[in-house]
């Protein structure tokens, strides 16, 4: 039977999957962030509720919502322990895959609750990998991989399918349950770009644009496969700049983490479009990732590496009122409204079964070619129709029809983009998830690698006591005796212990007043289950404190 549910999800918190002090501002990092804020703002419940991996992350979690003006009690499970966070009922994590929960929710049932993944890059080997090893452990059609956009749906439905096909041929499976894909946009708070005044004539007098200048604005980490390669639009710039009889400015808001990036943007710039003004402007900059929006015209970015499963920075420029011309490319086709809110550029990328495709497939699965050798070779069969980009810039000269497309995308965003409105699509997925749970009898085994010790290695040893064994005292022991004997015996260095130390001196004591006893007699004199007894015993007799024997030996002391 399904468990009682608790009044709210939970979200699994790590501090590294949001923004914060000494960490990389990153895509990944800004959708958690960003998350995290509509979690809390628009998920109903007396708690907030978090799964964690220590006690250790749960305090940051409680920490990290205060800053942000969380007043309800927080309730965390680590998943270290025995903590059920099945409780929650839904559990969601910031990446595709559940780390070990997937097993601990075999301890209390599979069907108590579902876990809920999101995809953000699904290009890396990490991930792959994980989608690999997701498919032998325990999940569920319960569960779900929320999947940021319809092409990346494809990308993680194909993979699961070779995955399954594999377990049926390997091993004959008739049952292979997969999770559910459903596709949810990530979301923005659509507030904090909403131009202010006075911050177009700032943000254009501080980067040296006039007014008459065409500002094309792009934003994000400057790197030419994980994010963009500038190279067609600084082609497409530099003939808009000789068709349109004014200045055309481009920039480039972000930031390099390579000195090796920047250069290659800025000499790409200098070749390619020298009648452009191109600036790099730091996108980290907290005045100008707030207001730089208003400071332009038009929000592009020529994205066609298959790192992008999303992007965020399109639904940010229509949240600040700005018309977007972006690649037909992956999420962007979900969120932009080709003639609407902006234009889409047609994309092409060589098709599958050649055998350059086998060849590169393998030099990723052995590893010949790193991350970013990877993405290079598939960037360099991607193209982006320069004709049209410079089509849809042109067309946007027009301040009248960026107006218009302006205030489209803003009541776009805010309709259909904000957190107000995707959050209610993760609650209701986790209701579809709920009903499917509900009912079920099946509950798998748990973890193959969580055998008893004490039976996996069961042929270890001459003997294994019971209750039954007789124990007798040899020598007396107090605490400060047992705190020496800890210091030298390497349960002090490594602090674990069975029992605390004033229990286990409680044993010893109990038996030298009244044994010899039986394991279960002496258990029973200090309230003490006889399991445990059995492990104290045999650790005090490993020191020649009390002895123990087969009933029906002489167990008494020398």
């Amino acid at each position: 039977m399904t468990a009682p549910v608790d009044d709210a999800p939970a979200i699994f918190f790590h501090a590294d999957a949001i923004e914060g002090e000494g960490r990389d501002l990153v895509g990944r990092r800004s959708a958690g962030q960003s998350f995290l804020r509509g979690f809390l703002t628009h998920v109903p419940g007396a708690t907030v509720n978090a799964v964690v991996e220590t006690k250790a992350a749960g305090d940051a979690f409680a920490e990290t919502v205060a800053a942000l003006g969380e007043s309800r009690p927080v309730q965390t499970w680590p998943l270290r322990g025995e903590a059920d966070f099945t409780r929650a009922g839904t559990v969601f994590f910031p990446g595709p895959g559940y780390l070990t929960a997937a097993w601990q929710r075999q301890r209390f049932g599979a069907d108590r609750c579902s876990l809920v993944g999101i995809t953000h890059t699904v290009s890396t080997r990490r991930v792959i990998e994980g989608l690999h090893n997701l498919m032998l452990t325990p999940v569920e059609d319960w569960d779900a991989i929320i999947c940021t956009s319809r092409a990346v749906q494809g990308v993680v439905a194909r993979q699961l399918e070779a995955e399954a096909d594999f377990i049926r041929d390997r091993f004959g499976a008739t049952r292979v349950p997969l999770p559910q894909l459903p596709v949810i946009p990530l979301g923005v708070h659509a507030a904090d770009f909403a131009p202010v005044p006075g911050a177009r004539d700032r943000m254009r007098a501080r980067f040296n644009a006039p007014e008459d200048a065409l500002v094309v604005m792009t934003m994000g980490r400057l790197t030419s496969v994980e994010k963009a390669n500038p190279a067609p639009l600084f082609i497409a710039l530099s003939q808009v700049a000789a068709q349109v009889g004014r200045p055309v400015h481009l920039w480039m808001v972000g930031y390099a983490t390579r000195p090796e990036e920047e250069a290659l943007h800025r000499d790409g710039a200098a070749a390619l479009c020298p009648s452009v003004a191109v600036q790099v402007i730091d996108g980290r900059e907290a005045d100008v990732r707030r207001h730089i929006w208003a400071g332009a015209d038009i929000f592009t970015l020529p994205v066609d590496n298959i790192q992008e499963t999303f992007g965020l920075v399109p639904v940010e420029a229509m949240a600040a009122g700005l018309p977007v011309v972006m690649p037909d490319w992956d999420g962007f086709r979900d969120t932009v409204r080709h003639g609407q809110t902006g234009f889409l550029i047609p994309t092409r990328m060589t098709g599958g079964g050649h055998r350059i495709g086998r060849d590169i497939a393998a030099r990723f699965a052995d590893g010949t070619d790193g991350y970013l050798q990877h993405l290079t070779l598939m960037q360099q069969q991607t193209q982006i129709d320069i004709p049209a980009y410079v089509a849809a810039i042109k067309a946007l000269v027009d301040p009248a029809l960026r107006a218009r497309m302006g205030r489209a995308g803003q009541a776009h965003v805010a309709a259909t983009l904000d957190w107000s409105a995707v959050i209610p699509r993760y609650l209701e997925l986790g209701a579809e998830l709920a009903a499917r749970r509900r009912g079920v009898t099946l509950r798998p085994p748990l973890s193959p690698m969580q055998i008893d010790p004490f039976d996996l290695y069961g042929r270890y040893p001459t003997d294994r006591p019971d209750g039954d064994w007789i124990l007798a005292s040899r020598r007396p022991l107090d605490e400060a005796g047992l705190a020496t004997l800890d210091a030298l015996n390497g349960r002090a260095l490594y602090r674990r212990s069975l029992l605390p130390a004033a229990r286990i001196v409680a044993l010893a004591q109990a038996i030298a007043d009244h044994g010899p006893l039986s394991v279960t007699e002496a258990a029973g004199h200090i309230g003490l289950r006889v399991d445990l007894a059995i492990g104290a015993a045999l650790f005090l007799a490993k020191y020649d404190y009390l002895s123990i024997a087969p009933p029906g030996t002489n167990s008494s002391p020398n």
